[in-house]
Parts: structure tokens; C-alpha cells; sequence
């Protein structure tokens, strides 16, 4: 399946009663070996060599974006150092703000640890809140992880090998001002609200310079 075609059917579907279709087109999607090739392609001959549309974060690119949903590329390297450990956010537990449909791509895949908030309401930073039974998932290609918003944990363990993913990111509004996604601690126990907001001030902060120069 071409990304043309994935668009089009998505703005086709009712993200609340279509999931199995959802996640079908995806993995089709995912066949397609040229993705990232065809967006770097299409990227510079519109903007040049600017990145500053094209990338989520220092290890992902947008291949698609609009008021609904987004489509994501992201890379995830082995860590075999220390010194490379800090590189991308792995071990650190997290919710997100959005719903996410993730599949393998290529290479083993990265391992997800996913708990459960059982209970609804807002968070509050050092109160733990009641949670379920973690469960892992490695997302090798072709597997499919669905993530819905705000009460879902989850933390990533590095793959052994290079490895990508596709990101289908539903941009749904909260429901209350109240809901936040959060950074947690290693015993799930609240610490901020937001998620990896210094490694993106970080980022944004060096493609200013970028740019600068």
C-alpha cells in the first residue's frame, strides 16, 4: 500500500468503530520498503534541505500530518554502552496525550512494558495511582501495538538490532482540561506532566542553531 492510498482511507475511517480496519491498512502499509526513501525524496525537493518539517524528535520523520492524525517513522538503535543509553528514551515509564496504532517496520523490534491506569480522574505528581498487570509486547514487524491515551503506561526496552516503526497517531481532543500525559518514575509513581518535554526543548533548541548557520 502506497502512503497516498493509507491517507485516504484513514480520513474514510471512524477511529472509534473501524480499529480492525485501522490496523489492517497499517500493516499493509508497512510492506512498503521505500516509505522513508520516498518521503526524504519528496521532502527536499519541496523545502530544500530544511528539517524543520519533516522530523519528530532527533530519531523520527512525519511522513504525513493533518488536523486528524499523523503517520510517524521512528528509528530505534541497539544500546551497546552506557555512553549510548541517554541517546533515546528508553526505561523511562510514560503516558502520551494521544492514541497511537505503532508496527514493526523492520529490524527485531523494541520491547514495550504496558500497565494499565485503572483509575479515572486526573493524576497528581508523587501520588501513585492503581494500576494493572504490566504486560510486555516486542514490536517486530508486522505486530501491531494499540495504545489509547492518557491511561496507558508504558516504557521501551531497546531492540538488538537497528529497527523502525510506523506511528499512526490519532489527535483527538482531551475530554477535560485535567488530563495531561505524565512522566513516571521507575514504581509508576508520577513525577511531571508531559513527556520528554527537555529532550525536545534540547532538540529544537539545536535546529535553531542549525538554522542559524
Amino acid at each position: 500500500m502506497h502512503l497516498n492510498t493509507f491517507v485516504e482511507r484513514m480520513r474514510g475511517y471512524d477511529f472509534d468503530q473501524d480499529k480492525e480496519h485501522i490496523i489492517e491498512d497499517l500493516q499493509h502499509l508497512a510492506r512498503h520498503r521505500t516509505l522513508l526513501s520516498e518521503h526524504l525524496c519528496s521532502t527536499i525537493k519541496k523545502d530544500g534541505f530544511s528539517t524543520r518539517n519533516s522530523l519528530y524528535g532527533p530519531y523520527g520523520y512525519v511522513l504525513h500530518h493533518e488536523a486528524l492524525f499523523s503517520l510517524r517513522l521512528g528509528i530505534w538503535s541497539p544500546i551497546r554502552s552506557a555512553d549510548e543509553s541517554g541517546s533515546i528514551m528508553y526505561g523511562v515509564n510514560h503516558s502520551h496525550d494521544v492514541e497511537i496504532y505503532a508496527v514493526g517496520y523492520c529490524g527485531d523490534g523494541y520491547t514495550t512494558i504496558i500497565r494499565d491506569i485503572l483509575e479515572p480522574g486526573p493524576l497528581r505528581a508523587g501520588i501513585k495511582p492503581s494500576l494493572g498487570e504490566a504486560r510486555s509486547m516486542k514490536l517486530a514487524p508486522g505486530q501491531v501495538l494499540h495504545m489509547a491515551p492518557f491511561y496507558q503506561i508504558h516504557r521501551q526496552l531497546p531492540p538488538d538490532q537497528l529497527s523502525a516503526s510506523l506511528s499512526l497517531v490519532i489527535h483527538r481532543p482531551p475530554t477535560t482540561s485535567l488530563e495531561h500525559a505524565w512522566c513516571f518514575d521507575e514504581n509508576y509513581i508520577p513525577t511531571c506532566p508531559g513527556t520528554a518535554t527537555q529532550e525536545t526543548a534540547f532538540l529544537e533548541n539545536a535546529l535553531s542553531l542549525l538554522h542559524r548557520g
